[in-house]
């Protein structure tokens, strides 16, 4: 038997839906905030009205708003995992940026990084950080130091991200994507794949 919910907060009543979908929509509601506002400048009321529920329905499913937005980072970094493993090295950079205006499931590297002002969130996504840059990534950089130049490809983004969509700074935020993914693949072939007629100039790391 179908599982259904009912009920809008002013009474009325909506169409009857299933809860595997309810459950979904809160989940992308809470995703799609959380990028554009942060954990805290959200309310659970915001995120049943966007998904179309009766608040209440937030507590059935996640027991708090805490563990709404958890899952909802943890959600958005799993489906992560293909992209890192198979796009193309130059084009990461320039994906991530264009995912911070979009609904990609690759955008918690740049999107939610953005939004990480949350312990609960931060967690999550440091640890997908790593999972995903420190180790996929990373994997396939040849050495030096491929773990930390995957690192400074992540601050690298969420940099210009913050800078262009939060901040909003007068050349960031004017030019177009097409310039922008130039300048962008040029900044990281270095972090891609260092030349060796650098090493030289490459500080030594202490064990």
């Amino acid at each position: 038997m179908t599982n259904t919910d009912t009920g809008a907060d002013d009474g009325r009543p909506v169409r009857r839906r299933d809860a595997v979908a309810t459950r979904q929509s809160l989940l992308v509601a809470a995703q799609t905030l959380m990028a554009e506002r942060g954990v805290a400048g959200v309310s659970t009321r915001e995120v049943a009205a966007a998904a179309g529920v009766n608040q209440a329905l937030v507590y059935r499913y996640f027991g708090s708003k805490d563990e709404l937005f958890a899952e909802a980072a943890r959600e958005t970094a799993t489906n992560s995992a293909d992209f890192f493993h198979n796009t193309p090295l130059p084009e990461i950079a320039p994906a991530l940026l264009d995912s911070t205006r979009g609904d990609e499931a690759h955008a918690t590297v740049a999107r939610y990084l953005l939004a990480a002002n949350d312990d609960i969130v931060r967690e999550i996504l440091r640890s997908r950080i790593q999972d995903y840059f420190g180790t996929a990534l990373a994997a396939r950089l040849p050495a030096p130091d491929a773990a930390l130049r995957a690192e400074l490809l992540a601050a690298l983004v969420s940099g210009i991200g913050f800078l262009r969509d939060r901040i909003r700074t007068g050349e960031l935020a004017a030019v177009d994507d097409c310039t922008l993914h130039a300048y962008v693949r040029q900044m990281i072939a270095p972090l891609l794949e260092p030349d060796p007629a650098d090493n030289g100039d490459r500080p030594s790391r202490a064990d």
